[in-house]
């Protein structure tokens, strides 16, 4: 009797369809067309950037203002950045402290200041290692 109403149970209950689950498209590798000491202009920087992604330059030009100034605002604010597997960027106080005129060698006071620091990831500091 127990068998006749599992089966009953199973007849009636909907046939759940197992969700496959999708993989991840592999990223599309990042051609790099800069020489090793050469700096590249942010035209050209955008230009790649837009090439990538498969929009036009203009696109990626608002997707990058858009994305430095919500950076700025959130640094300007003093709330650490990180972006992905690149780094941080952050505001680091300095202390006032005593220094040296190195031509005179009199004691100066240096004022506290910030800085605009980056710190970089774990992962990119491996992959600028060679390791």
């Amino acid at each position: 009797m127990a068998r006749k109403m599992a089966k009953k149970a199973a007849k009636k209950a909907p046939a759940r369809k197992k969700a496959a689950k999708k993989a991840a498209p592999a990223p599309k590798p990042v051609r790099v067309t800069a020489t090793v000491g050469k700096t590249i202009t942010a035209s050209a920087l955008l230009q790649a950037i837009a090439d990538h992604n498969g929009m036009k330059k203009a696109e990626a030009k608002a997707f990058v203002d858009g994305y430095i100034d919500v950076v700025r605002a959130h640094v300007l604010k003093g709330v650490k950045v990180k972006i992905g597997d690149l780094g941080m960027i952050l505001i680091r106080h300095r202390k006032a402290r005593m220094g040296r005129n190195p031509q005179t060698g009199e004691p100066v006071k240096i004022k506290a200041s910030k800085k605009l620091a980056f710190r970089q990831s774990a992962v990119m500091k491996a992959a600028v290692m060679g390791r």
